[in-house]
C-alpha cells in the first residue's frame, strides 16, 4: 500500500490529480488508522492506464466506463502494456509522417539524377521503408 505523496512521486502527477481521480472513482484508496489514505499496489498501473486514455482523447465517461472494465477484471494488466505499446507506435508512425513530408520537399527540388543518387545511398530496408510512406501518403518520386 502506499501513500499518496508516494504514488503521486513515482507517477509524476500532482496529490491534487490523485485526489481528483479518487474523487472521481477511478482510483481506490482506503484509510489508515491514522486517516491517511492508502493506495493499493495497481494503482500506477491503473494512473498510467488512465493518462493513455487521456492522450488518446477519451472523455472522463469513457475513462470511468474502461476503469470500470478493469475494476470488473475485464481489463488485464497486460492490456496496459499493449495500450501503451500500440500508442508508442502511432507516435512513432506521426513523427515518421512528418520526416516523410519534409523529405517529399527536398526531393521534389531534386533532378531525377540527384533522387536515384539519394535512392541508393538507402539501405533496401530504409529505402522500401520510404517508398512505402511515401505511397501511403500518395506520392512516390522513385
Amino acid at each position: 500500500m502506499y501513500r499518496i505523496g508516494e504514488v503521486a512521486a513515482q507517477a509524476q502527477v500532482s496529490k491534487r490529480t490523485i485526489d481528483y481521480y479518487t474523487n472521481l472513482g477511478l482510483l481506490i484508496a482506503c484509510r489508515s488508522e491514522a486517516n491517511y489514505r492508502l493506495y493499493p499496489e495497481d494503482t500506477l498501473e491503473r494512473l498510467r492506464f488512465i493518462e493513455s486514455l487521456k492522450r488518446r482523447k477519451f472523455s472522463l465517461e469513457e475513462i470511468k466506463e474502461q476503469m470500470a472494465g478493469w475494476q470488473a477484471g475485464g481489463i488485464k494488466r497486460e492490456a496496459v502494456e499493449v495500450v501503451q505499446h500500440v500508442q508508442e507506435i502511432q507516435g512513432d508512425m506521426r513523427r515518421l509522417e512528418e520526416r516523410v513530408q519534409e523529405l517529399k520537399m527536398y526531393l521534389k527540388t531534386m533532378d531525377e539524377k540527384q533522387a536515384r543518387l539519394v535512392a541508393r545511398q538507402l539501405s533496401v530496408q530504409s529505402g522500401s521503408l520510404l517508398q512505402t510512406l511515401m505511397l501511403l501518403l500518395g506520392d512516390a518520386p522513385f
